[in-house]
């Protein structure tokens, strides 16, 4: 059998802004169902006083009163708990204080995946950058969404990537497994607060299927 046909590196690079994919599809071989990866909402949650434990120093150096199973005022004389560095593995809060509510993202799609990601001190994630938390489950059966974009701009290009792989590959009428990748470009728009918190969304869109593999 063919490994992979109709690949297309350029099509499934994370890049947001050197290229516009247009809505298109393979044709898939004979015999072969398609998938159809629609997402039906999109929303990006960015506060400005999230904890940020990859971009802020200041975030990264910070220290906090840990106190049972939260966080207590920061104050060294008072803390009845212990002082700890709030971007350290294993905290079981991650709005210590002085901090606003966690950096969230959610993508809904109309086959009924569902993909929740939100920003956690332990695990040094960027929302944005790569791939989305679409429960540790499913990614690891293969089934993998990689999101790009910005908060800082009302209006921009986000990049979405798909990956169904070999625990959700598609059987065909011969009896073969067949992955598939997808890839598109899409409209971001962004909302900010009076404390510039962003509140990002999309409209419907849908990310054609680029390329596929056969399964083994």
């Amino acid at each position: 059998m063919a490994t992979l046909a109709l690949l297309s590196l350029l099509a499934l690079s994370p890049c947001t802004s050197a290229f516009q994919l247009q809505p298109r599809s393979i044709t898939p071989p004979d015999g072969c169902p398609i998938p159809t990866w629609q997402v039906n909402n999109f929303q990006w949650y960015n506060g400005s006083h999230s904890l940020d434990c990859i971009h802020n120093q200041a975030d990264i150096n910070a220290r906090g009163c840990l106190c049972g199973h939260g966080w207590c005022e920061p104050d060294p004389a008072t803390c009845n708990g212990t002082m700890v560095n709030v971007c350290w593995t294993g905290m079981p809060s991650y709005e210590p204080w002085g901090y606003g509510p966690l950096e969230t993202l959610d993508i809904e799609f109309e086959d009924g995946l569902t993909c929740h990601d939100e920003y956690i001190g332990y695990r040094i994630h960027d929302m944005g950058h790569g791939e989305s938390n679409c429960g540790y489950a499913d990614r690891g059966a293969g089934r993998i969404v990689a999101f790009y974009g910005t908060t800082n701009l009302e209006s921009s290009t986000g990049h979405m990537d798909y990956a169904l792989g070999r625990g959700h590959a598609m059987k065909c009428e011969n009896g073969s497994s067949i992955n598939y990748y997808g890839s598109t470009d899409f409209e971001l728009s962004c909302t900010y607060d009076a404390f510039y918190n962003a509140t990002c969304t999309a409209p419907v869109f849908e990310i054609p299927v680029l390329s596929y593999e056969w399964v083994l």
